[in-house]
């Protein structure tokens, strides 16, 4: 060979090589696909990675490493005592390794960690870099069983909590109001302790720390910590119900320092509260108002330097204190910041791209430019018009306006891409009409700007006209002809044929946009072709039909007469996988973009559909400022002769302002609450607000007082929303508290 082919050879040898050893998409190589319909895969949204959804649960490691779990990641983080993020592991689902809501977390001397995995009602094991080790425990109230709740969202919250003591685990079975005692192999079962609010009794236990010597626990609805051998003798007991010192209003979270101080979480006073060895108190810290103020605690851990490390559970985060209460730092990026989801259900793309994501646990939508950057978030928890209580749906219609499916409010709303609230579909009708809403769950837009919605309680598809007009309803409870069983999504082609994922049939429907059944297709099965629980279709501009096969944890891509044609995905965490996808959607640019729920993210697959011309993107709306809220107490004394405390209250915008007041003695057994009306205040303009007492309160208090009416306590909350114009973004709504000193 000459040396010029010589050269030749070794650049064409050096170029197949590189080409070799170049990274392929993410996701590659496709996981579930035969052959790869797509040419990379993107991420939006942190599965965890250092964020933090509702954090119930907190360990420290001999190693000094954190763990830290929550209720909706479904995977257990690990952190340096600094709070650098080292490595998770774990995913929803049932399996070994698998999590539903996390609610308890242990570590033992050898640095094995104990997992509550309180929505599969079980506790897992696993050595300090989470390679499984066994599991126990199952549903129920036998001996070894477990009773901890689902956890599935905020307001059910998963109870239990484990620690390990010497040669033993022990474990707070909340459910079943009682401790139950284990080997650290799971073995050798025994419990103590029935409902009720005597000596050794329980109700709702949350917490538990153990030691060699003993067991202590967070008697949550008793609002009190008892004390125990570790074969469950009863030893003492400290609390009553109130804010004063050594009072809990519902304890979730209890921890031994090497002094022998017993540490509490005071979950609804959002503190720590320290104890001596004795129970006798000592102090407490955390509750200061501010921004490192604790917003339900429900967890907490020590370390060997005595320093509290704390699940500040609404705040999403971890804040670590000294052991004379002094913050030293906290860390963790909140699943409710914007970009992160919590089981994401739908999502919808305008046509230059711009995406609308339902973020359903988080009870509000987000906003993404064509480059899937985060925009803002419309929307808040709440029934007024522009709020959301489980948003399962949402479109862009055709005048770039959003509509909502709002399902647990059951309405359809539409809003301006900044959130405001624009009505209603069907919401002139009267209650019980064949449009009136029971549980929208899905809602899509065809070309003539009709809306399709799905109601998944009354198995019913109806559309509107543009101007919200009833144009057609079909449908009800079956299998037939017409008939669906919990249809859960829908979708449109250029004829305006409607596609339905009737998600209990496990099949696709196809209808007239008159509402007559063309066609359906899919059966009960795992193969290729069959579904398990559709939960979100959409069409792509060659007709083709995408739908998501949630659980069987793919996509698939038939004809547009239902003939299969490709499928992609399989069950897990990693890039190209799913776990229990719900909606999609088809941009322009042809990525088939869906909602991962299991994983709390959005996945796009870049590619897999033909794409089209994408129009200019829409001018972001902009960012509002916050609502802030400055008071001042004018007046300090004479509130039991006057009868009201009076506040002057400034929001920096048109703010809607309500206010609440808890007055109490300071010794915090006695107490009286007083609200005031809601009302609107100007930007800027300083308001007076009277927060009238009771007048058999008042008595109360000035009895428990005595006659020198001194140490009264005041705690003022108050509300602010901001008064949004047309078209203008939402804000999220402040919350002021405050703590003051008054006199009688």
């Amino acid at each position: 060979m000459s040396p010029r082919a010589a050269r030749w050879a070794g650049l064409l040898i050096t170029v197949l090589l590189l080409a070799a050893a170049a990274p392929t998409a993410a996701g590659a190589p496709c996981p579930g696909a035969v052959s790869c319909p797509y040419r990379a895969v993107e991420t939006i949204g942190q599965r965890a990675e250092g964020t933090l959804r509702f954090p119930q649960a907190i360990a420290v490691g001999p190693a000094g490493d954190v763990y830290v779990a929550d209720a909706q990641s479904h995977v257990v983080q690990r952190f340096s005592p600094t709070g650098e993020f080292r490595s998770e592991w774990g995913q929803a689902g049932t399996a070994p390794s698998e999590f539903g809501a996390i609610s308890g977390l242990a570590a033992d001397p050898a640095g094995n960690v104990y997992v509550v995995d309180a929505g599969n009602g079980r506790i897992q094991k696993f050595d300090a870099a989470g390679a499984f080790l066994g599991q126990w425990g199952s549903r129920g109230s036998g001996l070894g069983q477990f009773s901890f709740g689902s956890g599935d969202g905020n307001d059910k919250v998963a109870g239990g909590a484990v620690a390990v003591g010497g040669s033993y685990v022990y474990v707070a079975d909340s459910g079943n109001d009682r401790v139950e005692r284990f080997g650290l192999d799971g073995s050798g079962a025994v419990a103590f302790g029935t409902l009720g609010s005597g000596p050794g009794q329980f109700s709702r236990p949350r917490g538990i720390a153990a030691t060699p010597a003993g067991v202590i626990v967070a008697d949550d609805d008793n609002h009190r910590v008892q004390v125990f051998t570790p074969d469950g003798g009863f030893l003492a007991q400290a609390g009553t119900f109130g804010t004063g010192p050594g009072q809990f209003e519902y304890p979730y979270g209890v921890g031994i320092d090497g002094a022998g101080n017993v540490l509490v979480l005071d979950n609804n006073n959002g503190r720590v509260v320290k104890l001596g060895p004795t129970l006798s108190f000592v102090t407490s810290f955390g509750d200061a108002p501010g921004p490192n103020q604790l917003r339900y605690p429900r967890a907490l851990a020590l370390d060997t330097a005595g320093n509290s490390y704390v699940a500040d559970t609404a705040n999403n985060r971890v804040q670590v204190y000294d052991p004379g209460g002094r913050l030293l730092r906290g860390w963790g990026s909140s699943g409710r910041g914007g970009g992160n989801f919590a089981g994401p259900r739908a999502v919808a793309s305008d046509s230059s791209g711009e995406l609308a994501v339902a973020d359903t646990a988080n009870e509000r939508l987000e906003l993404f430019d064509p480059a899937h950057l985060f925009v803002a978030v419309l929307g808040q928890a709440g029934r007024d018009p522009g709020q959301l209580t489980t948003p399962t749906g949402v479109a862009f219609d055709s005048a770039g306006n959003l509509l909502v499916a709002d399902r647990d409010n059951q309405r359809v709303q539409r809003l301006t891409r900044g959130g405001f609230p624009l009505g209603e579909l069907g919401g002139n009708l009267p209650s019980g009409s064949p449009s009136a809403f029971s549980a929208p769950s899905a809602v899509a837009v065809d070309r003539q700007g009709n809306a399709v919605v799905a109601d998944t309680t009354t198995d019913h598809i109806e559309s509107f006209t543009p101007d919200g007009t009833l144009a057609m309803t079909t449908g009800g409870p079956g299998s037939g002809d017409d008939q669906f069983d919990r249809p859960a999504a829908v979708a449109t082609d250029a004829q305006g044929d409607i596609y339905v994922a009737d998600t209990g049939n496990d099949r696709v429907v196809e209808l007239t946009p008159g509402g007559r059944q063309i066609r359906a297709w899919g059966s009960t099965g795992t193969e290729t072709g069959r579904l398990r629980g559709p939960a979100g279709v959409a069409v792509d501009a060659a007709g083709d039909v995408y739908v998501s096969d949630a659980l069987n944890n793919r996509i698939q891509k038939f004809t547009p007469a239902g003939d299969f044609l490709t499928a992609w995905g399989t069950r897990g965490a990693a890039d190209g996988q799913l776990i229990s996808p719900a909606g999609l959607t088809i941009d322009c640019r042809g990525s088939v973009i869906v909602a991962d729920r299991g994983s709390n993210r959005v996945e796009a697959f870049l590619g897999a559909a033909p794409a089209v011309a994408c129009a200019p993107p829409n001018a972001p709306p902009v960012p509002p400022p916050p609502v802030v809220v400055s008071v001042k107490v004018p007046r300090r004394t004479g509130l039991l002769t006057q009868g009201s405390l009076v506040l002057a209250v400034r929001c920096n915008r048109a703010c809607t302002l309500g206010a609440h007041l808890r007055l109490a003695a300071a010794h915090g057994r006695t107490h009286t609450d007083a609200s005031a009306p809601t009302r609107r205040l100007r930007a800027g303009v300083r308001t007076t607000v009277r927060l009238r007492l009771r007048p058999r309160g008042v008595a109360l208090l000035r009895k428990a007082l005595g006659k020198h009416h001194r140490g009264l306590v005041a705690r003022i909350a108050i509300h602010a929303t901001a008064q949004v114009p047309p078209g203008g973004l939402a804000v999220a709504p402040t919350d002021y508290r405050a703590s003051v000193r008054v006199t009688g």
